[in-house]
C-alpha cells in the first residue's frame, strides 16, 4: 500500500468509526434525554471524587469552554450536576459534582459503555487492544502538531 492509499484508507476508517460511535451515542443518550457531550461530562465527573473545574472538563472532554459553561448549565437544571461550593463568582475555577441522580445516571452511561466496549473487542486479545490504543494515541498526537 502506498502513502496516498494509506492516507485514504486511514481516512475512511476514521471517520466510519467516528459516524458509527456518534449513532451509537445518539442511540443511548437520546432515550436519557442527554446528548454525547453531557454523556462526556458526567462519565469524567464519575471518576472524580472531589469534582472538577468546568476547565478541567473543557480539557478531559476536548470540548471549548463555552460549550461545557452550556452543558454544565443544563445538567445543573436537569438536576444531575451541582456546585461543590455555590455562590462563587468563577465557575472555572469552582469543582463541579454530580448529584445522586446524576451519579446514578452516569453509573448506567459507565456500564452501558462497558458492555459495547467489551461487544467491539470480543475478538481482539487484551494486548492488541492496549497496543491499538497505544499506536492510536501516537498518531493522534502526531496529526495533533502537523
Amino acid at each position: 500500500m502506498n502513502d496516498t492509499e494509506r492516507f485514504c484508507t486511514f481516512t475512511l476508517l476514521v471517520s466510519g468509526a467516528y459516524k458509527a460511535l456518534r449513532r451509537a451515542q445518539e442511540k443511548y443518550t437520546r432515550r436519557l434525554g442527554l446528548r454525547s457531550v453531557h454523556v462526556a461530562c458526567m462519565l469524567q465527573l464519575l471518576g472524580a471524587s472531589e469534582g472538577l473545574s468546568a476547565t478541567e472538563l473543557s480539557r478531559l472532554c476536548g470540548v471549548d469552554r463555552a460549550q461545557v459553561s452550556r452543558v454544565v448549565g443544563e445538567l445543573e437544571r436537569a438536576g444531575l450536576l451541582c456546585e461543590a461550593a455555590p455562590g462563587g463568582k468563577r465557575r472555572y475555577r469552582g469543582s463541579l459534582l454530580l448529584t445522586d441522580a446524576g451519579r446514578e445516571q452516569a453509573e448506567a452511561m459507565s456500564g452501558i459503555v462497558s458492555s459495547k466496549l467489551a461487544e467491539v473487542s470480543a475478538e481482539l486479545r487484551a494486548d492488541e487492544v492496549e497496543t491499538f490504543y497505544k499506536v492510536f494515541r501516537k498518531i493522534a498526537d502526531k496529526l495533533e502538531n502537523i
